[in-house]
Parts: structure tokens; sequence; C-alpha cells
């Protein structure tokens, strides 16, 4: 019998123009039989399905009608034939085949319960004098340094993805993975580079921060709240004074627009930054 290898799960909703510049550097590893990639197409109206398998035809393509992040992860991994540890990607991020071999065995080394994520590095091609001040900021707090916040990417090992069962339907996939998993068991892996297209806007940075806040609201709703948050100083280093008022004002406005979309958040329609889905 054939040893199952590490996996790596990306669901993609409507991610035909950025999906290819994910998969390229990743591919290689999947012809050298070192992971399998599933990539849980959901609910799309482009035709990234057709693209994928006939760009990369050792990628496993699924087609799911529902569109949900969630329901994506849960539906690629009934399919079977997924090894340890477990990658789960956004499909509009890029890490080399080395970093990701590096993350996966960041995670194979351990045989306690680890969540490991990569470092996060902005891309700031079109992104305002407003959007590099908050994430400026951002670098400098606990949550991007300790615990790996804002990767788009994170990984588990075998005995991390056996402390839940399936993926709840909740918007934040990666905030109910880190209730689950004990804070001390959760690392960012500093050879491992996640590339994230930066917001272009101020709007488009408060669009997508809206919704992490209402994720996390949405956990503490439905009682999946079990880790308590760092404690202490929120910032490592401290910003400069325009970057700490940028963040502060950027989390407020988003934090007051959670609470109310979070009111009736069964009709919640997910909000994607499309302007960073435009940069080369």
């Amino acid at each position: 019998m054939t040893a199952l290898v590490p996996a790596i799960i990306i669901p993609a909703y409507n991610e035909r123009n950025v999906i290819g510049r994910t998969l390229n550097p990743l591919y290689d590893g999947v012809i050298n039989g070192e992971y399998t990639i599933a990539i849980a197409v959901n609910g799309t109206s482009d035709d990234s399905v057709d693209f994928i398998r006939r760009e990369f035809p050792q990628v496993t393509c699924l087609d799911i009608q529902i569109g949900s992040k969630t329901n994506a992860l849960n539906e690629a991994e009934k399919q079977g034939g997924l090894g340890y540890p477990r990658i789960y990607m956004d499909a509009d991020v890029v890490i080399s085949y080395e970093g990701i071999l590096s993350l996966i065995k960041t995670l194979s080394n351990s045989t306690m319960p680890l969540l490991a994520s990569p470092k996060a590095v902005m891309n700031f091609a079109h992104s305002s004098v407003f959007v590099k001040a908050f994430y400026n900021a951002w670098f400098k707090t606990k949550f991007y340094n300790q615990q790996g916040f804002g990767s788009g990417v994170y990984g588990l090992n075998k005995a991390a993805r056996q402390c839940f069962d399936v993926f709840p339907n909740v918007i934040a996939d990666d905030g109910f993975i880190r209730e689950v998993v004990p804070q001390s068991q959760q690392i960012v892996d500093k050879q491992c580079i996640s590339t994230v297209n930066a917001p272009g806007t101020l709007s488009d940075l408060i669009k997508i921060k809206t919704r992490s806040k209402l994720g996390n609201l949405e956990l503490k709703i439905k009682n999946l709240v079990v880790n308590q948050e760092l404690t202490g100083k929120r910032f490592s280093i401290k910003p400069s004074l325009f970057e700490f008022l940028v963040y502060g004002v950027v989390n407020f406005i988003a934090a007051k627009s959670a609470e109310i979309k979070a009111k009736d958040i069964h009709s919640y329609k997910w909000q994607k930054d499309e302007s960073s889905r435009n940069v080369v």
C-alpha cells in the first residue's frame, strides 16, 4: 500500500485571475510526489475549473456548487487519499516550493498538536500610503510576529487535525483553528514566506478587516472561542504615531461595521478585496 503524502488544500471562489501564480511554484512538488494539492472550487462563475484541469492536470480539482469556504474544505477532505501534514491555503497567496517544504518539515517534526503558519510579506505595488501605514503597524503586533496572522496559510500536523472533526460553518476557518489548537502550539515558520497582495485603498482594507472582525464575532456568538487573546501589550515594537493612528481608525471602523453586520449575520455575503487580485 502506497504511503500517503502531505496535502495542500486550497478553497477557491472565482479565483481564475490568481490561481495560476499560486500553483506555478508548487506544481513541481506534486509531479515529484512530495505532496498532493486539492483545489475545492466552490460557487464559481468563472472558468477556473477548466483552467486548473487543463494547465495543472495532476492537481485534484473539485467543482462544488455551494459557495462556502468551510464546506469546500470539508468536501476536499472527504475525497480521501490525503496524508499529513495538511496545509490550508488561500488561492491568492504565493509560497515558493522551498517554503512549502519547510512548512511541511516543521509540522512533521512535532508529535504534539502543532499549527504552523508562514511569515507574511505584503506586496504594496498598488497600495495607498494609508494601507501601507496600517500594515507597517500590524507588522509590529504580536498577532503577526508570534501567531502568523495574515499569511493566508496555516498548516496542521496529524495530532492538530485530530483535535476536531469537521470545519464548522463559520466565516473565519483560521480563527476557529486557532481556538482548537492551544496557543502554545502555534508558531511562525520564518523559513516559509507567504506573499500576500495588499489592498489598494483604505476602503478595500476596511472591507477585509470588517470580514475578519465579523468572523471573530461569529465564533463568540457560536461559543467557539476557547483560547484567550494574547495578554500584555499588543505591539512588540512601537509603531510611529501615523501608523498607530491609521491602525486604530481602521480597526475602529471595521469593528463597528462588523457589529452591525453581526445582527443579521445569516444574510452576510463574503467580502473579497478585488483590488489585490488585479496585481501582477
